[in-house]
């Protein structure tokens, strides 16, 4: 759940100022400069850096009408929010170590070696077989 004014700003944590938003969508919203506005039923603005306008309504509109009523307005956030010392960490977009593509192929070759660990841990020892037991004198075929 996102904040449309953020938590840090002041904003309360209220149905009206509340949204489900995905990842892409909460990234951009926080860190690529989209500016956006919640209407009381739901209803989302988002306006691009380059000016253009987008607007969604809730999913739930067309079957559950009835969802989309107002929650009520919200509280104005206070003229002057108290420090944040964090701020300027929750403004940096977190960077990675390793990309995804790295991070899973580590995980696989992890797992693949662990299997093969309790592969052979598993296997029984034969000791009692071996190759001179069954090879034939004179290393010809059998004649069948």
């Amino acid at each position: 759940m996102d904040h449309t004014i953020p938590y840090a700003a002041g904003g309360p944590t209220h149905a009206s100022n509340l949204k489900a938003l995905c990842r892409t969508h909460h990234l951009v919203k926080t860190f690529w400069g989209w500016q956006e506005k919640q209407l009381p039923d739901g209803t989302l603005i988002f306006t691009s850096p380059a000016g253009h306008t987008y607007v969604t309504t809730p999913g739930s509109a067309l079957l559950f009408p009835s969802l989309c009523a107002a929650t009520g307005a919200i509280a104005a956030p206070e003229a002057d929010p108290p420090p944040n010392h964090c701020a300027q960490r929750t403004a940096m977009m977190p960077q990675r170590r390793r990309t995804r593509t790295q991070d899973r192929a580590t995980r696989i070759a992890a797992e693949r070696k662990h299997n093969r660990t309790a592969r052979l841990a598993e296997r029984p020892s034969y000791a009692w077989y071996s190759e001179s037991t069954h090879a034939v004198g004179d290393g010809e075929p059998p004649p069948f």
